[in-house]
């Protein structure tokens, strides 16, 4: 009889458990983590793009943008200019490059014999005025970062070759003497709103003469 009892006993305790766990809920299936907005995360990284200016302002990357650095083996000079701007390629002597309604002119004059940088930006400055409508001057000084340049700075009515819509130009002319006597004449131009004088004088930074 003591087998059978055993027997009896140890079938009650199983069907015990069996019944004690059926009587538990469902576990949930798992979830998202959620942020505290309570919205799904992702590991997804973040993107950025260039946009155009619709006020009539070029692009909103400017002068800002990376810099890559420009070789003329034949002229004898390197320059950087923003990387997403694209080279004017009308222009041979000294270079251009533009970048919606944003653009650096390189150029290089040979002034009378002795004459300074600074004496050629004042003579200078009467062209500029009549190259630049609504021209605006807004200083004339030496650069206290780039070494013996002068930097002219105005203003300037513009029009925009992305919206067709005119605009407010703040523009910087960098006038840098070379050691074979001519001049190297940086000019930058763009909105008024988006200008960046500190991205100016990095490019100016850039310039120098390989040969």
């Amino acid at each position: 009889m003591r087998p059978r009892i055993q027997m009896l006993a140890g079938g009650l305790l199983l069907l015990g458990l069996v019944l004690a766990s059926c009587s538990q809920p469902l576990a949930a299936p798992a979830t998202a983590q959620s942020s505290p907005a309570g919205q799904p995360t992702t590991s997804a990284q973040a993107t950025t793009s260039t946009t155009a200016d619709t006020t009539g302002g070029g692009e909103t990357t400017g002068v800002e943008a990376a810099l890559v650095t420009y070789s003329d083996a034949t002229q004898g000079f390197a320059i950087g200019h923003p990387g997403t701007w694209t080279q004017d390629p009308s222009v041979t002597k000294g270079t251009k490059f533009v970048g919606g309604d944003n653009s650096m002119t390189l150029e290089f004059v040979t002034p009378a014999k002795g004459a300074s940088a600074m004496a050629y930006a004042q003579s200078d400055v009467a062209a500029v005025a009549a190259a630049f409508p609504g021209f605006k001057q807004l200083g004339l000084a030496p650069s206290a970062e780039v070494p013996n340049a002068i930097i002219l700075g105005f203003e300037a009515a513009g029009k925009s070759a992305v919206t067709g819509k005119t605009f407010s130009a703040h523009d910087e002319r960098y006038y840098m003497p070379l050691a074979d006597g001519r001049i190297a004449i940086l000019t930058v131009a763009g909105p008024a709103t988006l200008y960046d004088s500190q991205g100016v004088r990095d490019i100016a930074l850039t310039f120098k003469v390989t040969q």
